[in-house]
């Protein structure tokens, strides 16, 4: 696995990753273990959840994992699930990485309101909630003793930025959730939250999801490359943050 920014400084942290399954998802859970910190791996397949941690945990590893059932657009799920953490690590559960999404492509003409409500209900609505929930959990540790600044990391897309043909649904929930990270990281300055919240826009990644758009190889990412600077955003000191980052390979044209 290609370590771009070395396996220290995670130890003791818990990490919740959603999409764990498959893709980035995996990847990431994968680079958050070796760097030291506990994953709690989830995914809407538990089949494939439980997969990410078999692979795992057959690795040299620092950090544990498990598998957990998480549908994104369940309000009860997000919320049992943060609650559930919560109450198990306390203020330890301080990473919340928002990698589940969707893309079912169509144009505008073509698209039904299925299509268009499932994207956005993985892609926006599930981070938000998550993103609420996980807030809720920071705030209410400020009556005990100061804790260290915890982490969301939102992955949204360079279709944030971009435009194409045939992904209504995606290129609008992902500019939408980048959106949400600006609003994120303003009320986080001006509420004082005890959260820091970095966007991460990627570019085509060798992922299940983008099998669909029949992409070269060569244009296509290794999702570790991201989840390396995942782990970046989340180990740099507290006065600093990464507030949104484009990573693509070098012969991608941007903007195209």
């Amino acid at each position: 696995m290609n370590e771009m920014f070395g396996t220290n400084g995670l130890d003791g942290r818990v990490a919740l990753v959603t999409g764990a399954g498959s893709g980035l998802g995996r990847a990431t859970s994968r680079v958050l273990s070796v760097s030291g910190a506990y994953v709690v791996a989830s995914d809407k397949d538990p089949k494939a959840a439980k997969e990410t941690v078999e692979l795992i945990r057959g690795e040299p590893r620092r950090g544990e994992t498990e598998a957990v059932d998480l549908d994104v657009t369940s309000p009860s799920a997000v919320d049992d699930t943060v609650a559930d953490l919560s109450e198990r690590f306390g203020a330890r559960f301080d990473l919340l990485i928002n990698n589940a999404g969707t893309d079912r492509g169509s144009d505008l003409v073509d698209i039904d309101d299925e299509q268009w409500d499932g994207v956005f209900g993985v892609n926006v609505d599930g981070p938000m909630r998550l993103s609420r929930a996980f807030v809720r959990h920071r705030l209410a540790l400020e009556d005990g003793p100061a804790q260290p600044v915890a982490d969301i990391v939102n992955i949204a897309s360079i279709s944030a930025l971009t435009v194409g043909s045939g992904a209504a649904a995606y290129n609008s929930s992902k500019a939408a959730l980048l959106k949400l990270t600006e609003v994120m990281q303003t009320e986080a300055r001006e509420r004082e939250w005890p959260v820091r919240v970095s966007a991460i826009n990627p570019a085509a990644m060798a992922t299940p999801m983008m099998d669909q758009w029949g992409l070269p190889p060569e244009r296509m990412m290794d999702p570790t490359i991201v989840a390396d600077l995942i782990r970046f955003a989340v180990s740099l000191p507290e006065e600093a943050c990464l507030q949104s980052a484009v990573v693509t390979l070098r012969n991608e044209a941007y903007p195209r």
